[in-house]
């Protein structure tokens, strides 16, 4: 029969602790190389600057859009709002639509900081226009923590990658008087566009041109598919492969590339109402985020905190077992109902932990609330006709889609009235 080896328990918590603890860093500066640049003078980097260096050696400029972002509500099984996990998660719905828009901006600034595309526009949803498309989720927001989901597919369908990216905003950055005016989260945008741009540095002169003629052969076929659907093909998957092209001088070609350029155009205006919606939501959204970031923080620290007890739980529960398995002893069970004790301890500390977290998340600002992206409505001419858009801008592009979709009609078979 074993005796009671008190360097048992011992042993467990101290895993536990070897577990929980996180290593040292380097208490060395990162200088590695003195004295005036060998490149001359203002070769060296800007003080606090950590840009990226772009360099893109080709004519062939793809186009791009960057639909606003999928604010990542859960969903119920029909495809509707969760709004029970909405509360649970402590999601503010209008601040999530609001980030939603203005994530998919930054990027859309992040991108164009690479000067290695063509027109980037942010647009209502992705059937717009475009070479290639960014499409983001927002899997996670609390003003402290970003987590962005990104894919990169280009007008074939093909996906380029598929990545997630998150980001820390410190408290500390808002001392920082040089962080005035700008974007707490830029650095998360800085890399979303860093990825896309090796995603397109991987793409070969060939394949770039194809998707570019895919891309204009998918927008003809939508308004005429009997003239245009010969010239594509699409797979089981669901990719779209070029067959053939079009003469340029094809008549109805030239027909669907008029309609093509007032789609353009469309968009090219909501990219002033984009910028003017950034403007307006500066001001509240930045206040918002430093005065709820010290809760963010709170709520960080207790879900680790939680967690921490958590596992501890977990640990002193196993030591109960096996001492109390290993030991007939006296001594051996006394200690293992002092570990079973500590379990149970520790765990209702975790609940009273749990409930706290809900009431630190009632303490968000409700500013952002009422912010929402407002469209004016607009009046577009073609051939001496206009038409008027109302509603938002996904309502207005599905208007003007469908009302150019009637004179593109009327135009192939003039004697139809309208």
């Amino acid at each position: 029969m074993s005796s009671f080896n008190p360097k048992a328990l011992f042993t467990v918590v101290a895993t536990a602790s070897f577990i929980l603890l996180g290593g040292c860093g380097s208490t060395q500066t990162n200088v590695t190389s003195v004295g005036p640049s060998m490149v001359g003078p203002g070769g060296g980097q800007q003080l606090g600057a950590n840009s990226h260096r772009y360099r893109y050696n080709s004519d062939i400029y793809m186009d791009v859009a960057i639909p606003v972002f999928d604010p990542g509500f859960p969903t119920e099984s029909d495809g509707s709002i969760d709004y029970d996990e909405i509360e649970e998660e402590g999601i503010w719905p209008q601040v999530r639509r609001l980030e939603a828009n203005r994530f998919a901006i930054a990027t859309k600034e992040a991108l164009g900081e690479t000067k290695s595309f063509g027109s980037i526009n942010v647009t209502p949803d992705a059937s717009a226009l475009a070479d290639v498309y960014i499409l983001g989720k927002i899997n996670y927001s609390d003003t402290e923590t970003v987590e962005i989901g990104v894919r990169v597919m280009d007008a074939k369908n093909t996906v380029w990658g598929e990545e997630e990216f998150e980001y820390r905003v410190s408290e500390g950055w808002y001392r920082d008087a040089m962080s005035r005016g700008e974007n707490p989260n830029a650095p998360v945008f800085e890399q979303i566009a860093k990825y896309v741009y090796d995603l397109l540095m991987k793409k070969s002169e060939a394949y770039k041109q194809e998707v570019q003629m895919v891309s204009d052969l998918r927008y003809a076929q939508m308004y005429s598919p009997e003239a245009f659907s010969q010239y594509l093909s699409q797979s089981r998957k669901g990719e779209v492969e070029l067959v053939s092209a079009p003469s340029e001088s094809d008549p109805m070609l030239r027909r669907v590339r008029a309609i093509q350029a007032k789609d353009e155009q469309f968009i090219d205006s909501l990219q002033e109402t984009y910028d003017s919606f950034w403007v307006t939501t500066e001001t509240p959204y930045r206040k918002y985020q430093k005065e709820t970031l010290p809760e963010a923080k709170k709520i960080r620290e207790l879900k680790a905190e939680r967690t921490t007890k958590q596992v501890t739980a977990g640990l002193f529960a196993v030591a109960s077992v096996l001492l109390g398995s290993n030991s007939s002893s006296t001594a051996g069970q006394v200690a293992a109902a002092g570990a079973g004790i500590a379990a149970i301890g520790t765990l209702n500390e975790a609940i009273k932990t749990n409930k706290e977290l809900h009431a630190q998340r009632d303490l968000f600002d409700e500013m952002g609330q009422n912010l929402d992206i407002q469209v004016a409505d607009q009046i577009v001419e073609i051939d001496n006709q206009r038409i008027e858009l109302q509603g938002s801008a996904s309502e207005q592009y599905y208007q003007l889609r469908s009302r150019l979709k009637d004179i593109y009609e009327m135009e192939a078979t003039p004697m139809t009235a309208l």
